[in-house]
């Protein structure tokens, strides 16, 4: 039951959320406000914040955490403390980097530009959404869709379904923060003009999914070491 609610229940939430952007194109409307906001340009794409700290800083430290992660599995070979963790460091191992970079291979499949990209927005390039971008891409457009960024954050969802076995009490507060640090890297992304709402919200949703589907079907094979994982 929690195994088909935990696939389900994020596909519900993501069609119930993007159904809207869509229909009443809030990916513009956003875009609009934050540029108008910024005086009419993207003042902010730049800054120390928003690209430093935030983007540059921010990636640097995902990364750092995910080779904390390998340094960690390769560590419970010998250490009898990590051992128990061991096949939960393997799924981590694995399922971090194919969720970002599922995002990142769906980014170069598809053509879809970015608001500092889009006329309205002080680009060169007319604006259309995402949807109509996947059965007729404009010439030129670029690659900013799924959002890169944020899914450096998001594919911590694995974390989630590590804690659910291993630290069952603190696996809603490690949802929470992951979904918080989705949201910063995301907005943050926004501000600058890189993403639009809509990138964001459907990387979050390919990281859940390959994390799921990583859990489950390695949790098949690890019944002596984690039991039933739902």
């Amino acid at each position: 039951m929690l195994k088909q609610k935990t696939l389900w229940l994020p596909i519900s939430l993501y069609i119930a959320v993007i159904t809207p952007i869509i229909l009443f194109d809030i990916d513009w409307h956003f875009a609009h406000f934050w540029y108008q906001l910024e005086g009419g340009q993207w003042a902010l794409k730049s800054a120390w914040l928003t690209q430093k700290i935030l983007h540059d800083d921010a990636h640097d430290l995902a990364v750092g955490l995910y080779v904390m992660v390998l340094i960690l599995y390769l560590v419970s070979f010998k250490s009898q403390f990590l051992a128990k963790y061991k096949s939960g460091l393997a799924y981590l191992s694995l399922s971090l980097p194919v969720a970002t970079l599922t995002v990142s291979l769906f980014k170069r499949m598809i053509a879809v530009d970015c608001p500092w990209s889009v006329i309205d927005f002080g680009g060169h390039q007319a604006y259309q959404t995402w949807l109509h971008s996947l059965w007729s891409p404009i010439a030129g457009a670029g690659h900013c869709f799924p959002a890169g960024h944020a899914s450096s954050a998001y594919m911590f969802f694995g974390v989630y379904f590590f804690s659910r076995h291993y630290w069952p009490k603190q696996s809603t507060l490690i949802l929470v923060l992951v979904i918080i640090m989705g949201l910063v890297f995301g907005l943050d992304q926004q501000i600058r003009g890189a993403h639009f709402v809509s990138h964001d919200i459907t990387s979050a949703l390919i990281c859940w999914l390959m994390c799921w589907f990583i859990w489950n079907i390695r949790a098949k094979t690890w019944t002596k070491s984690l039991g039933k994982a739902n």
